[in-house]
């Protein structure tokens, strides 16, 4: 009743009043019902303002109900949504009703979702069937963002689309248009009637609420297989094609030298179901820089894709949940299981072998290797979905000195290749499916393949799902390797599930030549229980999550287990405070000796508590303080904080501070000698971003790190696995350490129009080590790096041509 009379006054001052220009009645949506959309061949300029005749004309839909919190209620204010089609394409009109001094416009580069703001989203499921889709939003001042869809939620930002929306403020709120062409998207080949599937989202950022048609949230199982069903008729795109030239700049600051390159990405459609994407000579300087990172553990750190040509397409060689750990829960998520890690191609490059006493420039061996070329073709047969990627690299050039003299030598870049196959159950009922997935890199040094298979099925409620990939690894010079997981996630009802995962690497499996596994040699057991609440007396929302694992290693040593506890809580004022509880067992710790042996470490506890002001006001702070045990023993703390000023929509002033003080910390140094140390850790970061236009910004970005510790205790790993065995320091030596890593970047972008950029980046990465005594830790030292060391200004024009 409350929905009628929402939907009545609604249609009173429309039609009585004329509070808005759409002047069409509103109609509700039964379950199950298909809406079969109109067709109509009408000019429309998407300017955000919803003025054209057509508007006028056609139905409203409003169905929204609050999914977060996923209370299923009715939302405080109307939103009106109108759609058509032509032969290019899918138009949406959407008028947001909401008193005007509570709109929030926030500018932002392309794809932040993270910046609480007013935006408004559509989800389309574009096979019909619940097999992959797209999402598309725009945030209330223009700025887009967009992605992938596969089953049931595993949303990426991994794509980037030639689609047009704008936005426009009104008396009663704001209105937003799309036009979404078929060309841009992979459709199954069908004639006549075709069946979409589409979702809406608005998010009001005042309330700090999520409004959704249909009410989906994220606490129940089913999403993309639940979409309200839209019918178009006769849809055959045209083919589809572009061709990006570019120009691109470099000014080598190091090396003193200017660096011309030319080079085009190629896009080709033919059909719905088909693409085809190459690149020549492509340059990436004008990408973001990493997170500066300080890792000196034997444990990878992961980087994510910043790459376009790589992004694009890449949910077909997703052949796994484990893939992508960006989650919505509280609880504490793991490295990512995959296969393919595009970050490997045009990575750091195989150094080349130089004569005994001669070393190459540390910033050859670890600046990212330029490619010559790529190619990625991806389609669709019926329920059979596919995808090949090949990439080739350059020969490398490194700089070398025998002390006396320097020299260039050349080494070998490598040739990579995915081959990717999914087929896929009919429609209906449960969804079951099995893929193979397979790697190749060929290097002179030798070649590394890897093969996988992996299964999929989801009980048509969604309560079950079930997840598994089994792979197996072949290396020149190495035994070959198998692995594989299997996981179970169990939907009891809204807001409570339970995950169970069971794993199982061999000493030899390696598949990080192309993929990312964390480490080999395990058998492991975890599990995750999350439970969200909304709507309480003292809180608008609470999420508790409780997982843990326990794994063993190939000799039999327990290696690793822990508990870990974590709450959420979102008051109604919308602050929040996070607690987190986690417990680490005695086991045994064969990583960190770099191949050394095994050694006993105790049993810890990591405590934290955290604060956040609400996000949606102009000034937003917060922190956390915590403590941590450390392996031998010994307390360490951190302390985190942050602070947001965004005093209007195109300027954001971000303002980060950690800081750790620790005892104890345990460092791998050479051979079997390991180390105590006491350190202080400091990682400041600071972000300025003015946005003269949202398809115009400038950003300014630095983050450093800076460590300084000093020795404690030393010992040897024994050669049995047992506790680690006390040594005197060595003759005078002084093992005191300090490294600081520090990267600026200075961006300029102008989208000139759809996919057509102007790009000047200043970017300076520098790695320094300054070490304290006598004792030269140069495995310490050469494990601090993990940035590449550039100074470089980049100017690059990269502009589309094409249907």
């Amino acid at each position: 009743m409350k929905k009628v009379m929402r939907k009545l006054w609604c249609l009173l001052l429309i039609v009585v009043f004329g509070v808005t220009p759409v002047k069409a009645l509103l109609v509700d949506v039964a379950e199950g019902q298909t809406i079969a959309l109109q067709r109509l061949e009408v000019q429309i300029k998407i300017d955000g303002f919803l003025d054209e005749e057509v508007w006028k004309h056609l139905p409203s839909y409003d169905e929204f109900v609050i999914t977060e919190p996923d209370t299923l209620g009715q939302p405080k204010h109307a939103t009106l949504v109108k759609m058509f089609y032509d032969e290019s394409g899918l138009y949406f009109g959407i008028l947001l009703n909401q008193p005007v001094d509570t709109l929030l416009a926030r500018l932002s580069g392309r794809d932040d979702r993270q910046i609480k703001r007013d935006r408004v989203g559509i989800v389309l499921d574009t096979s019909g069937e619940g097999r992959y889709g797209y999402w598309f939003g725009m945030g209330l001042g223009d700025s887009q963002m967009d992605g992938t869809l596969l089953p049931e939620k595993q949303f990426s930002s991994d794509w980037d689309g030639a689609w047009q929306g704008a936005t426009q403020e009104t008396e009663d709120g704001w209105s937003a248009e799309f036009h979404i062409p078929w060309g841009i998207v992979s459709m199954p080949k069908v004639d006549g009637e075709r069946r979409l599937g589409m979702s809406l989202e608005r998010a009001v950022a005042y309330l700090d609420e999520r409004w959704s048609w249909p009410g989906l949230p994220y606490t129940v199982p089913k999403f993309i297989s639940e979409l309200q069903s839209l019918e178009v008729n006769d849809v055959a795109p045209k083919q589809q094609y572009s061709i990006f030239p570019f120009i691109a700049i470099t000014a080598d600051g190091i090396d003193d030298e200017m660096d011309y390159r030319f080079g085009s990405d190629f896009f080709w459609r033919p059909s719905t179901n088909l693409q085809l994407t190459a690149t020549i000579y492509p340059d990436f300087g004008a990408a973001e820089s990493d997170d500066v990172v300080i890792n000196l553990s034997a444990t990878e750190t992961f980087f994510l894709e910043k790459r376009l040509f790589f992004l694009e397409g890449q949910q077909i060689f997703t052949a796994s949940p484990r893939a992508d750990t960006r989650s919505h829960s509280v609880g504490t998520t793991g490295a990512p299981y995959t296969l393919v890690n595009t970050r490997r191609i045009g990575g750091k490059p195989v150094a080349a072998d130089v004569d005994l006493g001669s070393a190459i420039r540390t910033k050859d061996l670890i600046e990212p290797n330029d490619l010559l070329g790529a190619v990625k073709l991806t389609g669709q047969n019926g329920n059979i979905r596919y995808g090949v990627l090949a990439a080739f690299e350059d020969d490398p050039r490194f700089l070398v000195s025998d002390g006396v003299e320097d020299y260039i030598v050349s080494g070998t870049g490598s040739q990579y290749g995915i081959a990717r196959l999914l087929i896929e159950d009919d429609p209906g009922g449960a969804y079951k499916a099995v893929g193979i997935l397979s790697t190749a890199v060929l290097h002179d040094d030798g070649d590394a393949v890897v093969h996988g298979v992996d299964g999929h099925y989801m009980t048509g409620s969604g309560k079950l799902k079930v997840d598994a990939q089994v792979f197996s690894s072949d290396k020149d010079g190495v035994k070959r390797g198998y692995g594989g997981f299997i996981d179970f996630e169990y939907a009891f009802r809204q807001g409570l599930t339970q995950r169970l995962g069971i794993e199982y690497l061999d000493e030899y499996i390696d598949v990080n030549d192309l993929g990312y596994l964390e480490r080999n040699d395990s058998f492991r057991i975890r599990t995750a229980h999350t439970r969200t609440s909304s709507n309480l007396s003292w809180a608008r929302t609470n999420q508790f999550d409780v997982r843990g694992f326990v794994q063993k290693n190939g000799a039999g040593l327990f290696t690793g287990g822990s508990m870990h506890v974590s709450n959420r809580s979102v008051f109604h004022n919308l602050n929040q405070v996070v607690l987190r509880v986690s417990q680490f067992f005695k086991s045994f710790d064969d990583l960190n000796s770099f191949g050394n042996g095994a050694y006993r470490i105790k049993d810890r506890t990591h405590l934290s508590l955290g604060w956040a002001s609400d996000r949606s006001k102009p000034f937003s702070f917060g922190g956390s303080v915590g403590s941590m045990s450390e392996e031998l023993g010994g307390n360490s703390y951190s302390y985190n904080a942050y602070m947001s000023w965004r005093p209007d929509d195109r300027l954001a002033f971000d303002l980060m501070l950690h800081v750790l003080d620790r005892d104890g910390w345990l460092l791998h140094q050479d051979g079997k000698n390991i180390a105590t140390f006491s350190a202080d850790q400091i990682l400041p970061s600071i972000s300025l971003e003015y946005f003269i236009s949202a398809k115009q910004q400038l950003k300014f970005v630095i983050q450093g790190v800076g460590i300084k510790a000093w020795g404690k205790d030393y010992y040897q790993i024994p050669d049995v696995a047992g506790h680690l065995l006390p040594v005197e320091k060595t003759n005078g030596s002084n093992h005191d350490f300090s490294v600081s890593q520090v990267s600026m970047q200075i961006r300029y972008r102008w989208e000139i129009a759809p996919l057509s950029d102007l790009f000047l980046v200043y970017t300076r990465q520098s790695n320094m080590a300054g070490l304290l005594g006598e004792q030269d830790f140069s495995e310490i030292f050469q494990r601090s790096y993990h940035n590449p060391i550039t100074d470089a200004l980049v100017l690059k024009l990269r502009y589309r041509f094409g249907s």
